[in-house]
């Protein structure tokens, strides 16, 4: 899978995407569409490299193996777990989000997270996700080409940029256990924008899928840059 490094402002891309900040209304949904993506996965590669330094991705073609039905957006293989994910980029300064302003003690983090939580992505009733559209990360999947022995386990994970926590949780990375006769035993949810949080660094390394060719199409179809 073709990627590149970059360096990312940890500060401005939490603020871009969950500050308010007036400079990024009306940004959000292109600039999400261009790099959310790319930028999820090597946020996904970052935290997993910190204990598995193999950790991949593998592919970003993941369906039933039907022409139609859910899709994925990625295979990522950690050394012993692949996971099916689904990535949701919806941010804090995008319509309807948590816009968490500076200064938040980490209580109010906790709690803020954890009514997202409830009102948004879980449903104590059903043990299942609320919405079908992240629903589907629990639909199992046609394995990609070379992990189709048994030796690969299979596990969802979803990847979110809202700050969400289950009650009991302060983490990043949480897992948790679906009810009996489900295709999975757990699903794993992610919080890029607690992930972000939880770093000391100013800057990170990120491998990026794609988005090195993203930029060249940029570059091919605006061949004179605009004068600063």
């Amino acid at each position: 899978m073709p990627s590149t490094t970059m360096s990312v402002n940890r500060l401005e891309l939490l603020k871009f995407m969950n500050s308010g900040d007036l400079g990024a209304n009306g940004h959000h949904t292109g600039m999400t569409g261009l790099i959310g993506e790319p930028l999820a996965v090597g946020l996904i590669l970052h935290h997993l490299r910190r204990t598995n330094p193999d950790a991949a991705l593998i592919s970003t073609k993941v369906t039933t193996g039907a022409k139609k039905g859910p899709r994925l957006d990625a295979w990522i293989h950690d050394g012993v777990t692949l996971y099916q994910t689904e990535i949701k980029m919806w941010g804090g300064n995008a319509i309807g989000g948590l816009r968490l302003s500076p200064g938040r003690t980490r209580t109010e983090l906790h709690a803020l997270g954890t009514r997202q939580w409830h009102s948004r992505i879980w449903d104590e009733t059903t043990l299942s996700f609320r919405a079908d559209t992240i629903k589907k990360v629990l639909t199992p999947m046609q394995r990609p080409a070379g992990f189709e022995g048994d030796k690969y386990r299979v596990e969802p994970l979803l990847c979110l940029w809202w700050l969400v926590h289950p009650d009991d949780t302060d983490t990043s990375w949480t897992t948790v256990p679906l009810p009996q006769g489900s295709p999975f035993d757990q699903v794993h949810v992610f919080s890029l924008t607690r992930y972000l949080m939880s770093l000391q660094e100013d800057v990170l390394h990120l491998e990026l899928p794609l988005l090195q060719q993203r930029f060249a199409w940029l570059d091919r179809i605006f061949p004179d840059p605009p004068a600063p």
